[in-house]
Order: structure tokens, then sequence, then C-alpha cells
């Protein structure tokens, strides 16, 4: 789920912001490559349109809450480990059964008394497996908390009151930052056209400096957040960005409040609609049977992708901003 935060994050311990600022401006445009056209800040416009793409988790006239790209993204990994761990803890009781039969009476299958080495190797053999269980949990827990034992998600807040972007992130993925909107640089090309892709999200970025943690400390490092679920096109995405955009500068009557907000709570039938469009999403076929054909063949996938991802939201907790965020701007 969190491979895009879980990359920058990590991609920042390889480089450091002066060797990124000397780097970006030593690059130069290569012969044929195309110009990327940035906005020239927040003001301005990228779309005539508006588009909320069904992202808001919140909708108030001080701040609208969004999610970020990967929300459907996750499960698989909940659903591969989980199993191995689970076969794990079960050989340790099964083990640990076979050899009580055996130790607590003292005789063997051939009715023959244990041995000192019989007795070794039944109280070893259960043990045996608590250790590979810890040696799995130390080389692959940090994958699993790409989707399970973590925040339940990541929140972009855009608080129109204070004009503050506030970032909701678990520690390990950069933590709880407040960004200055005004200085808030949005990454997609102003210009682009259904010809340059199919849409995308929304990334934003900020220098170094740019914001603070909670603690007031500056940031010293370039941020970046990513905005919204995929669109699908083009205009998507500009009309997306236009949204969030005219909220903070116009106003909620520039940015109308969607007619549904994303559902927070982990209902096993949301789980399953997100696999069902994540593992589907690559069928345009027109005829109905042949979807309806693609559809059932991939049931099974679907189920257990769908089962992966309800566990993945019932190991995490929902995250929530802190007390001095909430009341900023009242």
């Amino acid at each position: 789920m969190y491979f895009l935060e879980r990359g920058f994050e990590w991609s920042k311990t390889l480089i450091t912001y002066e060797e990124t600022t000397e780097s970006a401006l030593n690059q130069k445009r290569q012969p044929g490559q195309e110009e990327f056209n940035l906005p020239e800040g927040v003001r301005e416009s990228t779309s005539e349109l508006t588009y909320e793409n069904s992202s808001l988790y919140k909708y108030t006239d001080a701040y609208i809450d969004l999610r970020t790209p990967n929300d459907e993204k996750r499960g698989i990994i909940t659903i591969f480990l989980g199993w191995i761990y689970g076969f794990i803890t079960y050989m340790f009781f099964a083990m640990a059964i076979i050899s009580a039969e055996k130790i607590i009476p003292g005789y063997g299958h051939d009715g023959k008394s244990l041995t000192i080495a019989d007795y070794f190797i039944l109280t070893l053999f259960p043990l045996f497996w608590p250790v590979v269980l810890g040696v799995f949990l130390k080389y692959t827990l940090r994958f699993v908390r790409l989707e399970s034992f973590t925040a339940r998600r990541i929140i972009i807040r855009f608080n129109r009151i204070t004009r503050k972007v506030y970032l909701l992130r678990p520690k390990h993925l950069g933590g709880i930052r407040i960004m200055d909107w005004d200085k808030t640089e949005v990454i997609v090309d102003k210009n682009m056209s259904e010809l340059d892709g199919t849409g995308g999200y929304v990334i934003l970025g900020w220098e170094k400096g740019d914001g603070m943690d909670l603690h007031g400390t500056p940031t010293e490092n370039i941020e970046l957040t990513f905005i919204g679920k995929p669109t699908r096109n083009a205009s998507e995405l500009l009309a997306f960005w236009e949204y969030i955009r005219r909220y903070m500068e116009d106003g909620p009557a520039a940015a109308p409040a969607p007619e549904k907000l994303i559902c927070k709570f982990p209902w096993p039938w949301l789980s399953l609609k997100a696999a069902w469009g994540l593992d589907t999403s690559f069928l345009r076929q027109r005829e109905l049977r042949v979807f309806l054909l693609l559809n059932l063949l991939l049931l099974p996938v679907i189920l257990i992708h769908a089962t992966g991802h309800w566990l993945s939201l019932l190991l995490c907790y929902e995250p929530r901003f802190p007390k001095v965020i909430e009341e900023a701007g009242r």
C-alpha cells in the first residue's frame, strides 16, 4: 500500500538535500525530450472544470481531508505472509501436542520407554518452530508494515483558513508535517492532453524549510505527497487539482462538497469492492457475457485479495490528527 511513500522516504536516505538540489540544477533537457510545464504556483488555474475524483474523506467550510492513491492496493502481502505465519504457528502447536503425548506417558509408538535422546528430540523439535517464526518475522515484518500494524490510511488535509497542508503519516513514512500552501509546488504538466497518458495522481512537493513538524522544527529536506485515487485521463487529473486549488483559493462555493464522502469504517463489502475494482480495472469489454465470464474466472483471486484487504484494515489503527491541528483555524 505505502510503496510510493516508503520509496520516497528511502530515497532521502541515499542522497542529501544539497546533492538533490545540485543534481536538479545541473540536469539538462535531452534533445527531443518534451518540456514539462509546471503551474506557476497554486494561484494558476489548470482547468476550466473541477472534479473531486471520489477522493474526499471529509468536507467542511474550513478544510477538506483527502485520500492517497494506493488505498485499494493492500492485502496481498497480509494474506500471503499471514498464511506463512499461521502455518508456522500451527506446526508449533501440532509438534508440541505430539511431543506431549509421548513425553507424559514416557513411551514411544513401539511401546518402549523413551531414552534421553528421545526426550531431547521431542523437546527440541517443537521449539524449532518459534525460532523459525522469529527469524521470519525479523526479515519480513518491514514488508507487513506496508499495509498492516500501521496507520490504516494517510490523510492529507487542506485548511483554507490557516492556508496549510497537513500530512498525517506514520513516523516511518515521514511523520506528521505542516506545510505552507502558498509554497506548494504541484507536479503535473498543465499542458498535458489525453495523448500524454491515462492520467495518474496529483503529486505535491515542498522545498526544504517550507514546512515544519508538530514541534515547530522546519523541514530539513524535500517533502512529497501523493493525492487522490488514480485518475483515468489528463482532463480528470487537471480538473481534480483544480478542485483542490479553487477550494483553497476561492472557497467552498467554487468547489462544492461531493455527493458522497469516502467511508472510513472497514466494512467487508468495501474491501470486496476495492479488490474487484483493482483486479478487473483492465477489463474494457463491451460484451456483457465476456465481462461476466472473465470476472467469474477471476472471482477466486478477487475473493482472496478482498480477504487480505479486509484483514489488513482490521490489523491497522485509524489515524487521527493531533488536537492542535484539529483546532487550527477555528
